[in-house]
């Protein structure tokens, strides 16, 4: 795991409380870059239903979303239902896990983590 050397955009005025989500979101190509550019930090979580692995991070990935509420978004994409989505973001294994900062990949991970190796890299990023 390799992490861009990003600088947040401080230009941006800071989203209010209300508008982060309360949840993880299911997102679709209706959705999808609309989530990515709002949110000064965003967890997207690639995945599928018969992904084995896939379903052993939902737990993780939920508790993060109320963890860092109000920090960092979290978003979900079934590959097999938006498969342009995952083409475009080179998705070849489940699960994968891009953050991202206002549309700009900051990291990619592939692979089942753990809750502590998933918080050690969100709390790096957010130190910057």
């Amino acid at each position: 795991m390799k992490i861009k050397k990003w600088k947040p955009d401080h230009s941006r005025e800071a989203l209010p409380e209300r508008d982060w989500p309360d949840s993880v979101i299911t997102l679709s190509k209706d959705n999808f870059e609309e989530f990515i550019d709002k949110y000064p930090v965003s967890v997207i979580d690639f995945w599928a239903e018969w992904c084995g692995p896939c379903k052993a991070m939902d737990p993780i990935i939920t508790q993060l979303s109320i963890e860092y509420k109000g920090r960092v978004a979290f978003g979900k994409v079934d590959i097999e239902q938006d498969k342009e989505i995952a083409k475009k973001y080179h998705v070849m294994g489940i699960p994968k896990f891009i953050i991202s900062s206002h549309s700009q990949k900051i990291c990619t991970l592939t692979g089942t983590k753990t809750l502590d190796d998933m918080k050690k890299i969100i709390d790096e990023i957010l130190s910057r």
